[in-house]
């Protein structure tokens, strides 16, 4: 009750009332957080982004560049977020800090910004969940003939299926996330060590692995790979995200900051520890034009040559696949609120004509 009424006096101090149940617990945030950071799933998903720019390269050391970037980045946001625990976020740190001409102007900008940024982000995680279902017919059928519409469908119902959790099953939405918490981890190790085991002693070596640059883009090296860092920063994105759920955990102020960097923690780490399996587990230079050339795509054409099963290979990537679906349905809960909290601010139409004045 105390912490609830400390919770309470924070938001009314921000000009706002409590319009959420605190039902989320710390793990239950944790989970969602991760749900959405998922980095080892995002990294294997979108390895297709690196391996032609930059190769093991930019895989391992673009993470650890985007690592300390991000971590960076989470460690400064968690501060405001202990000072203005408000589901508003960005936007409304920058109202609470600009010069007072500018509160207004800035504050807007970020904020769709920001909005622009979490409803896109819904549109990825079904789009690269999308991507390994087609991956999985292509393994197993090699004379499918790709069709754009054939991906599209299937995005729309992985998108379905986030908007039905969010909009009828909202109350279980912390047991969902403590589920995709416990599959992320149980999935990151039942892969490592399958993939470890199946494919010793075949391992590449360590100079494939830490110091072999691949480039197959047509662009100068500089350029792939700075491309190839678009993996590193797609698998850490998203931290903030307990910011905007962060009216709905008990003792926010204390709890949230650490929940921001505790999932930047855990997915550095895992993610970092994945890829060293899946580059270790690949055949090294020898099989590298056949992996990033594979219909299959990059990832399950590692699964399929370290273990030599297309079943066990499409088992494995059920993984990575729920585990994108987890991300989307959490993804779509948080830029809800956001966007909800835009609104309640005044930033979008027509509460806009109103005037931006809960901030500025």
């Amino acid at each position: 009750m105390k912490g609830e009424t400390i919770d309470g006096l924070q938001l009314a101090q921000l000009s706002h009332a409590q319009s959420f149940k605190r039902n989320f617990s710390r793990w239950t945030m944790l989970g969602l957080a991760f749900a959405i950071l998922n980095s080892w799933t995002a990294l294997a998903a979108s390895l297709s982004l690196a391996l032609p720019s930059g190769g093991p390269i930019s895989i391992i050391w673009g993470l650890v560049t985007a690592g300390i970037c991000n971590l960076s980045l989470a460690a400064s946001l968690a501060e405001f977020l202990s000072a203005y625990p408000t589901a508003g976020g960005q936007y409304h740190w920058v109202a609470m800090i600009a010069p007072q001409p500018l509160k207004a102007s800035l504050s807007w900008v970020t904020g769709w910004i920001n909005l622009a940024g979490w409803v896109s982000l819904v549109a990825t995680n079904c789009s690269l969940a999308s991507t390994l279902v087609i991956n999985i017919i292509s393994l197993q059928n090699p004379g499918y003939q790709f069709q754009r519409w054939h991906q599209f469908l299937i995005y729309l119902g992985i998108a379905f299926i986030a908007f039905v959790v969010n909009t009828f099953l909202h109350s279980l939405l912390p047991r969902i996330n403590g589920l995709a918490l416990i599959w992320s981890v149980a999935g990151f190790f039942i892969i490592s060590i399958t993939l470890l085991a199946c494919a010793a002693p075949d391992y590449a070596t360590a100079d494939y692995d830490f110091a072999t640059f691949i480039n197959t883009t047509g662009w100068p090296d500089g350029i792939a790979w700075l491309l190839g860092l678009l993996q590193g920063g797609l698998g850490l994105t998203g931290f903030d995200a307990v910011a905007h759920m962060i009216e709905e955990i008990p003792n926010a102020a204390v709890e949230g900051p650490k929940i921001m960097l505790y999932c930047q923690y855990i997915g550095i780490s895992t993610g970092f520890l994945f890829l060293l399996v899946v580059l270790f587990v690949s055949g090294g230079t020898a099989n590298a034009a056949t992996i990033i050339a594979s219909p299959a795509g990059p990832l399950l054409e590692i699964f399929h040559l370290a273990t030599n099963s297309r079943v066990c290979a499409v088992c494995l990537l059920m993984f990575p696949l729920l585990c994108l679906v987890f991300a989307g349905i959490a993804v779509l809960t948080t830029s809800s609120r956001m966007v909800f909290a835009f609104a309640r601010d005044g930033g979008l139409p027509p509460l806009v004509l109103g005037g931006w004045s809960t901030l500025a």
